[in-house]
This record gives structure tokens, C-alpha cells and sequence, in this order.
């Protein structure tokens, strides 16, 4: 019996050690090779935050700040001090990797000068360190967000690096390159994602998306995550959904640059093609592929049978048809070719080609 209970209470340690030790990880991996942090709201945001050390904090342990409903580490009267106050956390147990994807939303709150006194942020990965922007609240973008209530701020961005990195333990710092306290202005992060690739040539970058249509002091990322978006203020980074007739926009939603199969571009607007039409081009009967059984001719029309003395041919899996003659030759009704219909012959176009053709029905009538 007492052997039973000692191997209880070995058990129950142990569990609870394994608990402890999963509690103060505080991130989440959302698959093997990709880490997020920072991510969840409430109490599960202070977990995540309890994992971060900072160099001085202006109420000691207090690393968050409410922002509205929206947890963030730092922000308005955290980081004691002015310039070079960072947090800092280690990750370990890394995956195989050749590079870091890291993505994280930057809050730049209260009275950022931006260039004049050189406010900005850096993020600190092993050794490198990248500068992140030089916000400024008194730009014509600024938006209330949260803290002091007497200016604006610049609005949220999301910011997309990348790090030549390998090791299978990873320091991160947030370092505030601000000249001021923390209730006059102050950096926050949240929402730390980490994706670990191997890719043939790593490398390190920086770009940015403005979560309010802001243009970014520098670095916007140059494209969006799918052809179907489109960048308002091509300098701001933020990329909008196109409307549902546009397979790519600029501009507006409305202004299509492409469109889906089955229309064809007429300036900026997508029109259907014509019903005989699987694809189109310049107008709704300008064919460029057919409806399934049906034929081509030069024309780019579609039809469902080829006139004699026209002909049917495949070519790449489509069907077409076919004159027997020349460019600018007549077919004739036996499928010989002449430059000119004879008299007694019409001169016609079937199916987009020159023919002759009889005046008179061919069908004979029995009297």
C-alpha cells in the first residue's frame, strides 16, 4: 500500500512539473514549424506576457497595457526610462531552419516625431538587429488608438521580416528608440508570429502593412496575399478585397485589371462573354476558346456544325473549322478554289469563310 501511494505521489508531481513547465511556455505552436506569441487577450494574454523579460519597467512585474479591449506588451506608461528599454524572450527547441518569417503588430502610441528626433524601434534577433520605422503622431493619419488623450497616434501596423537564422534556440528583443518617457511615448507589440522555412537563398528584409490605409514612412511590402486584393495608397502597405467581378483590381475594388474566365475586360469593368463563348477577349463575341462541342473559325466565333465544304479539325484538344482554300479564295461547293464565285454561284461568308454558294436550295424536290 505505501508503495502505491509514494507512486501517486511521484505521478501527481510529475504531472504537475509537465503542467508548470507547458503554463510557462506561454506561446503556442500552431504547427511544427510555425510559433505564435502574444496572440490571446485577458488572462491568457498576461501568461504570454509573463514569459518576456524587460530592462526597466516604470510599476515593477507591470508589462501590459489595456488597450481599449486589446491587450499589449508596453505601451503607454510601461518601459521606464528613454531609449534602449527593451523585452526580451528566449525560445528553444527549434525546429530545423535556414530562415525566420516574423510578423508582429507594432503600436506606436502618443507623441512619435518620427525623423526630427529619430523615434523609431528595432527588433533584435541573435546578434542582428533590424530599425524598424520612424513613426510620426502628427501626421494627417493620425487616429486616436489609446493613451494619452491629448494626440493622436500613428495607426497599428503589421510588420513582415524575415532573419538569416538556424539555431535551434532563438532571443528576441522589441527595443524602444524613444527619447521620451513612456506616458508621453511609447512602443507595443502583440500578435508575435514565428515561422521557421528552409528556403535556397535567406535572407533579411522588412515590410509593413498599415492596418488603417496609412502610407508607412518606408518599407511597405510590395504586394498583397492574393491577385484578388489591391493596394488604395500604394505606399501604405494595407491591401483591400476586390468586388466579386474582378479576378484583379487597382485602385478601387471596382477597377478590374483582369477577370475570371467566362468575361473579358472592357476598360476597367468585366462583361460576360457571349453564351457560345468558353473564354473572350475585346468583346462578348470574340472567342478565344468555345463551349464544349462546338467549333472555332477564324472569325473567333463559335458554331455548332462546319458548313460544307468547310472541314472539321482537332488541334490542342479543340475543334475548329476549316476552309479548304487559301486567304481571300473562295470555297467551292465541290471543295476546289477560286478567286471569284462564277455567276451563277453567290458569293457568301459561312461560318467566318469565303464560300459559293448555289442560289437555290440543294435539297431535291420531288414533283
Amino acid at each position: 500500500m505505501y508503495q502505491h501511494k509514494s507512486l501517486l505521489i511521484l505521478l501527481i508531481f510529475a504531472t504537475i512539473t509537465l503542467l508548470n513547465i507547458q503554463i510557462a511556455s506561454c506561446f503556442s505552436w500552431h504547427s511544427s514549424w510555425e510559433l505564435w506569441d502574444l496572440e490571446l487577450n485577458g488572462a491568457g494574454f498576461l501568461d504570454e506576457v509573463s514569459a518576456w523579460s524587460a530592462t526597466s519597467l516604470t510599476k515593477a512585474g507591470i508589462k501590459y497595457y489595456l488597450c481599449g479591449n486589446t491587450y499589449l506588451m508596453g505601451g503607454y506608461g510601461v518601459l521606464g526610462g528613454t531609449k534602449n528599454q527593451y523585452f526580451q524572450r528566449t525560445y528553444e527547441g527549434l525546429p530545423p531552419h535556414n530562415q525566420l518569417n516574423l510578423s508582429y503588430v507594432v503600436y506606436p502610441l502618443d507623441s512619435w516625431d518620427g525623423h526630427g528626433v529619430d523615434d523609431h524601434y528595432r527588433v533584435y534577433v541573435d546578434e542582428y538587429t533590424q530599425i524598424g520605422w520612424r513613426f510620426s503622431w502628427s501626421t494627417a493619419y493620425g487616429v486616436k488608438t489609446c493613451g494619452d488623450s491629448s494626440r493622436p497616434d500613428y495607426p497599428p501596423v503589421l510588420a513582415i521580416s524575415t532573419f538569416v537564422h538556424s539555431g535551434s534556440s532563438m532571443t528576441i528583443r522589441f527595443i524602444s528608440m524613444l527619447d521620451q518617457g513612456s506616458t508621453d511615448e511609447s512602443l507595443a507589440i502583440r500578435d508575435v508570429k514565428m515561422q521557421f522555412v528552409n528556403v535556397t537563398t535567406p535572407q533579411y528584409s522588412l515590410c509593413g502593412r498599415s492596418t488603417a490605409n496609412a502610407p508607412l514612412p518606408g518599407w511597405p511590402c510590395e504586394g498583397c496575399d492574393s491577385s484578388h486584393q489591391f493596394q488604395n495608397v500604394s505606399t501604405s502597405g494595407t491591401c483591400f478585397e476586390c468586388s466579386a467581378s474582378c479576378a484583379s483590381c487597382s485602385a478601387t475594388e471596382t477597377s478590374c485589371t483582369s477577370c475570371y474566365s467566362g468575361k473579358y475586360l472592357d476598360g476597367s469593368a468585366c462583361n460576360q462573354c457571349a453564351s457560345s463563348c468558353a473564354t473572350c477577349e475585346k468583346s462578348a463575341n470574340y472567342c478565344l476558346t468555345c463551349q464544349p462541342g462546338l467549333f472555332m473559325t477564324s472569325s473567333n466565333a463559335c458554331y455548332s456544325t462546319c458548313a460544307y465544304p468547310l472541314y472539321a479539325t482537332e488541334s490542342d484538344g479543340r475543334s475548329y473549322c476549316n476552309t479548304p482554300c487559301s486567304q481571300g479564295e473562295f470555297a467551292m461547293w465541290d471543295s476546289s478554289c477560286s478567286s471569284t464565285c462564277p455567276k451563277e454561284l453567290n458569293a457568301t461568308i459561312s461560318n467566318g469563310y469565303q464560300v459559293c454558294t448555289f442560289p437555290c436550295s440543294l435539297t431535291p424536290v420531288n414533283l
